[in-house]
Parts: structure tokens; C-alpha cells; sequence
């Protein structure tokens, strides 16, 4: 039966907000109100209120009573858009780390089968995703798109989704050739049968509707608005048979809200091997094509070994790409060319890709796309790439909606702006979500980290130490010799006031840093120590406190 729509309390939160309003730019917004409503949509923001003016402007909005929670947000705290996990395997978190030795096809068989195998047993199934969901929410994650198993315990995964309130899209693998004989869908018609069975289960179980809302209407809501939904998932084309991927495109023919998610162009093993099953086709990407896989809600895994041709496909067919750098260093598959993605026009998000990746959240993502772009650009500065094509055209159109010149994003490695932008509003457009979440737009869906930095304020600084302001790292300005301090550290470290260590002592902030540059230190150094609370659409899911 559909669940009955359940509201949660209105919150107005107060003090910082950081969000990505384009591939280029990040907002930051001081002293700011936002509000979200019983149906966990942002009703409001206002920028630039007084911390004495916060009752009146909220008595202005109509904002007042018991019923309304105001949150302040503590120094060194602020709130930003949910992280989105693109692409990733529930049933692979358990080979973390493990099998340093294999590329992707040998890892496949010698470490991913076996392990996936294992989840025939419901049993086994249930208690392993059970910590899985739990961890990945706990690591800021608020919308992922998970990889199940051929069998269709994959219910429990996205059952589990649910009841936790995790934004997700949980697909059962379709795998029916070319695969471990004891890790193999017997026909495709069976494949397409349980597939079927699937997706009516998630559709009709986990279910989550929308309640009506002050902030937006039900005519701006197109499609499910359930935070769990089924994605079609066939793993690669390798592993489905042609009646396989005709039948899926068949599915997605009769159901336009209906998502489909898949790899391509990983590594070069699997590149040859995709090739040679389909010989008379221009490319890998035109295999998933010739069925009408590629759509605008199409999220293709990796994409490492494109040629511009493909690219061009994907572009055309409006689908988009998960950058998973961790996992394409890890098995040595290389290094995708995200610029060139985005400066074709191409939707691209970022995904963990465990086990193949390495780390728990899309914080990792967000480094390991700043070293795989900084890759790219120091080894070809040397050996500038010739133009792909000839003719080609003197700007383009992100798919942020702003036109740049060509080549705009490949003159310099990513900037932090884009980084940011790919882990939040990028996820979304990917998810063919941006309408409803992304970035903290009013009528958007809350899905939010509040995130604790352990900055001190001024005079949080002053009673640590012990009067002695810690303004500048090594900088005395409390009238002390350097001799004074000296003498202070080497004798009396233990009775003195000591600077406790924060929720993450990695993180490393001043009293008077700038939130764009403590919100860069936890984009590269921050971990879910830092994260306070985790919501999805208003309803608090995780997080180290509670709000």
C-alpha cells in the first residue's frame, strides 16, 4: 500500500549558507533566514539579516509560534546542498579495499561476482545493506544511485532506502551473458520478467508522496515525487544480450519517468571486448543506442575511454556521465576527460563507484576529480592536444545553461566552484532532479548538510588559550616575548589552557578565515565527523548531533 504523506516540522534556519548556482560560481550567503516548510521545501530565503532582527523579519514572513523550530547555527557551522552519489554498488562495500591487484575484468570475476552472488540469501542480503545504506547516509550522501544484484533482494535495498529516507534510485543488475555460470540471469526473458516484478514492487511499497506545500505547486512536480524510485540497470552491454537491451528500451518506451543507469568505456579490456560483440556499429556508446538506451535520464557510469564521436552521441541524446575518478585510479582503468565532457554541453555528476572506489561519500569524488583533472593538465602542458575537430564551434552552452567559449573548461585543471557544482546541482540534473533539489532554491525539496567546522569565534578563542588570541597561526598579540611563549610551551603545555580539538582535527580553521576559505578546507579536508545533521526533503536522517 502507498505510504501516507507525513509532515515534519517548519524550521527556519539562521546564519550561513553555501550553494552552487553554476558551473563557475558559488554562492555564499551571510547571515541568512531560510525556511523550510511542513512538506520539506524551502519556503523562503532572505539574505542579510540582522542577528537582532530575526523575530521581527520572521513575524514579516508569518513565521511565528510553537510550531516553528529556529535553528542559529553555531560559529564555524553552515549549511549546504546534500551530496550526490551517482553511481555506486550496495553489494560491493564489504570488498573495500581489497584486490589491489586486479583491472576491471579480472576484478569482476576473482572479487565482484562471488561477493555478489552471496546475496541470493535475504538474510544476508538485508543485514548487509542495512549497514551499507546507514554508512553512506552518515558520509553527507542524501541522494544515490545504487547498483542492487541480479536477484531481487534488491527489494530490501531499496526498502531499506525508504524506511531510512534516503533519496535513492535502486536498480536490480540485468546480466544474462558473459557472466560467472553461477552469477548468470538463466534467459532474458526471465532477466525482463523479474525486472518488471521489481520496479512494480518499488513503485507500489515505497512510496513516499509529496505533501502539498505553501512553497510550490503540484504543477511544477512532473513525475514520481517517491525519494525511492526503481532505475533499470543493466550492468554493460557485455553482459546483456541483444533481446535483453531491446526489452529494457521496450520498458523505458512505455514509462518516460522511468531511469535507466549502466557503465561504458571503463577500461580498455572491457572497450575491446564491447567492440567485438557488436562489430558492425561505429562505437561502443551506439551498442546502447541501436535499443534506445540513451535518454535524457540515461546516467552513464565512467565514460573514461570516449571518443569525440561518442561524446557527441551522449550530447545529442541529452544523457549524462558519472565521474568516478577514485575507482578509475584504483583499477588503472585512466583518467576520464571531464572539461572536454563539459565543454561539449554534457550533464556530468560524480559517483564513488564502491568497491572499485575506495571511500565512503562523494567528499572523496570531489578530490579525486581535482587530481584526475590536474593529471590531465600536467601531463599534456607539455604536449598541447590538437583540436578534436575541425570547425568546431566558437562557444557552447553548458549544461548549466550558460554559454562559454570552446574549450573554456579544458584551458586550466577544475576549479573548486565546478567540483562543488558536480557533487550537488551536477548529481541533480544527472538524476534529472534539478527541478527539486541541488542547490537551495525556494520551492526546492531541503535536502541539506549542516556542517560543524570547530571554528571558534573570537572570544571562544580567547577563553581556550587562556587570553592568548589565536588569530594567526605562530602570531603573538597578546604582548608575550617569543621567549615568554617558549618558556610557556616547554613547561607548561599541561596546566594551561589547551585549544580542545575539534570534531575532526584534520580540519584545521582560524577565528577570522573566511567561509570560502574554511568551506574549501572542508570540501578537501572534512569527513562525517563534521557533518551535524544529514536531511533529505526537511526530515533529519543522519549526522553526528541532532536538530
Amino acid at each position: 500500500m502507498p505510504s501516507t504523506p507525513t509532515s515534519t516540522p517548519r524550521r527556519v534556519f539562521y546564519g550561513t549558507l553555501v550553494h552552487a548556482v553554476s558551473l563557475t560560481e558559488t554562492e555564499y550567503i551571510q547571515d541568512a533566514l531560510l525556511g523550510v516548510d511542513e512538506a520539506g521545501v524551502i519556503a523562503f530565503v532572505e539574505k542579510e539579516v540582522p542577528s537582532g532582527q530575526v523575530e521581527e523579519r520572521l513575524q514579516a514572513l508569518g513565521w511565528t509560534g510553537a510550531d516553528v523550530q529556529v535553528v542559529r547555527m553555531r560559529t564555524g557551522e553552515f549549511l549546504m546542498p546534500g551530496l550526490i552519489d551517482t553511481h555506486t554498488h550496495a553489494p560491493q562495500f564489504l570488498n573495500l579495499g581489497y584486490g589491489q591487484q586486479y583491472e576491471l575484468l579480472d576484478w569482476l570475476d576473482n572479487l565482484t561476482f562471488p561477493a555478489e552472488s552471496k546475496f541470493a540469501d535475504p538474510q544476508y542480503a538485508r543485514r548487509t545493506y542495512e549497514g551499507v545504506v546507514e554508512r553512506v547516509i552518515s558520509a553527507g550522501t542524501t541522494t544515490c544511485c545504487w547498483y542492487g544484484t541480479i536477484h531481487l533482494t534488491t527489494k530490501l535495498l531499496a526498502a531499506i532506502c525508504h524506511r531510512k529516507g534516503q533519496r535513492a534510485f535502486v536498480g536490480k543488475c540485468n546480466m544474462d551473458r558473459n557472466s560467472a555460470p553461477y552469477y548468470q540471469e538463466e534467459s532474458a526473458q526471465k532477466s525482463l520478467v523479474d525486472t518488471e516484478d521489481y520496479v512494480k514492487f518499488v513503485q507500489q511499497h515505497c512510496d513516499s508522496p509529496f505533501l502539498p506545500s505553501s512553497a510550490v505547486s503540484y504543477k511544477r512536480r512532473t513525475g514520481p515525487t517517491s525519494l525511492v524510485q526503481p532505475i533499470l540497470t543493466p550492468r554493460f552491454a557485455i553482459s546483456c544480450s541483444d533481446e535483453l537491451m531491446q526489452g529494457l528500451g521496450e520498458m523505458l518506451d512505455k514509462d518516460e519517468h522511468l531511469r535507466l543507469q549502466t557503465h561504458l568505456a571503463e577500461n580498455p579490456a572491457e572497450v575491446e571486448f564491447a567492440r567485438s560483440l557488436y562489430p558492425s556499429l561505429p562505437s561502443y556508446a551506439a551498442a546502447y543506442d541501436q535499443f534506445r538506451l540513451l535518454r535524457h535520464n540515461t546516467i552513464l557510469a565512467h565514460c573514461v575511454l570516449l571518443s569525440h564521436d561518442e561524446m557527441t552521441l551522449i550530447r545529442q541524446r541529452e544523457s549524462g556521465i558519472s565521474h568516478c575518478p577514485n575507482s578509475n585510479f584504483n583499477l588503472r582503468s585512466g583518467v576520464a576527460r571531464v572539461a572536454d565532457m563539459l565543454d561539449m554541453g554534457i550533464k556530468v555528476g560524480l559517483g564513488t563507484d564502491n568497491s572499485g572506489g575506495l571511500a565512503l561519500g562523494i567528499l572523496s569524488a570531489i578530490r579525486s576529480a581535482s587530481t584526475a583533472s590536474k593529471t590531465i593538465v600536467f601531463s599534456e602542458r607539455d604536449a598541447p592536444r590538437k583540436p578534436t575537430s575541425n570547425g568546431a564551434a566558437t562557444e557552447i552552452r553548458s549544461a548549466d545553461g550558460i554559454t562559454r567559449p570552446s574549450g573554456f573548461f579544458a584551458s586550466s585543471h577544475l576549479p573548486v566552484e565546478t567540483l562543488f557544482y558536480l557533487a550537488t546541482l551536477g548529481g541533480a540534473q544527472l538524476c534529472d532532479l534539478e527541478d527539486r533539489i541541488g542547490n537551495f532554491v525556494v520551492g526546492k525539496e531541503f535536502d541539506a548538510l549542516l556542517v560543524q567546522t570547530g571554528q571558534a569565534s573570537e572570544e571562544e578563542a580567547k577563553g581556550w588559550a587562556g587570553g592568548v588570541s589565536k588569530d594567526r597561526l605562530g602570531e603573538n598579540v597578546s604582548g608575550k616575548s617569543v621567549e615568554d611563549e617558549l618558556e610557556r610551551a616547554l613547561s607548561g603545555a599541561k596546566d594551561d589552557g589547551v585549544v580542545p580539538i575539534g570534531p575532526n582535527p584534520a580540519l584545521l580553521v582560524e577565528p577570522d578565515e573566511s567561509i570560502e576559505r574554511v568551506f574549501e578546507k572542508f570540501l578537501f579536508t572534512g569527513d562525517d565527523r563534521n557533518l551535524r545533521a544529514v536531511f533529505v526533503r526537511g526530515r533529519q536522517i543522519g549526522g553526528v548531533g541532532s536538530v
